[in-house]
């Protein structure tokens, strides 16, 4: 679904240099997103998006420098969205629990913005390209998530409800690629039930990781 675009309303109050400068940054963010969503990545050029979010392109080379960097600021923005929601809803969470609000969360955020899950999904695919601007962006992302899944293993293995044995890193690089993999094929296919798929993966790690029976959710 687009987004609708901010646009310049003469009739508001004047606003301050740097409301003007958010409004425009939000409004060619908001076009990139919709651009990669409907043309894909070849077609999100800066005059595409200037057109799109009613600005020029002159202004989005000012306020991003190019292509890329505006490409970098929306890869920071839809990244942000989704780290602000996970940690709220996990609280503080760590363990089997942790696992568990994660995995609801994602698929919450997934169906509520599928237009971000597609738009990143390009562009971390873009970043395989060997030269690629933004590569360091995406691993940066990726390495954040997979330290914070393992920090979750750790404090159930520190409480005893997660095995021992378990490798924390592997358990963070298998729980992202089964997330992201998931993703991408009901984004081509969308017939899969991706509701089912979560919930199946959920009770299979939680069984997978568990000292004990593992929580009811």
């Amino acid at each position: 679904m687009p987004h609708p675009v901010p646009v310049a309303n003469n009739s508001e109050q004047p606003r301050t240099q740097a409301e003007r400068t958010a409004l425009a940054e939000s409004s060619m963010i908001l076009a990139a997103i919709d651009l990669l969503n409907s043309v894909g990545i070849q077609g999100t050029t800066l005059v595409a998006i200037g057109e799109r979010s009613g600005y020029s392109r002159g202004l989005a080379s000012h306020h991003f420098g190019s292509k890329a960097g505006l490409l970098r600021t929306v890869l920071k923005r839809m990244t942000a969205v989704w780290t602000e929601k996970l940690v709220r809803s996990l609280d503080g969470e760590t363990g089997l629990q942790a696992f568990a609000t994660a995995i609801d969360t994602h698929l919450e955020h997934v169906l509520r913005h599928p237009d971000y899950i597609r738009a990143m999904n390009i562009l971390w695919g873009a970043a395989l390209d060997p030269a690629s601007e933004f590569k360091p962006n995406v691993a940066e992302f990726m390495r954040i998530q997979r330290e914070s899944v393992a920090a979750w293993v750790k404090g159930g293995q520190e409480s005893g409800e997660i095995r021992p044995d378990v490798d924390a890193g592997r358990v963070a690089e298998q729980f992202y690629g089964t997330l992201i993999g998931l993703n991408n094929q009901w984004l081509v296919a969308p017939e899969i039930d991706l509701r089912a798929a979560y919930e199946d993966y959920k009770q299979n790690i939680l069984r997978l990781l568990s000292a004990g029976p593992p929580p009811r959710n």
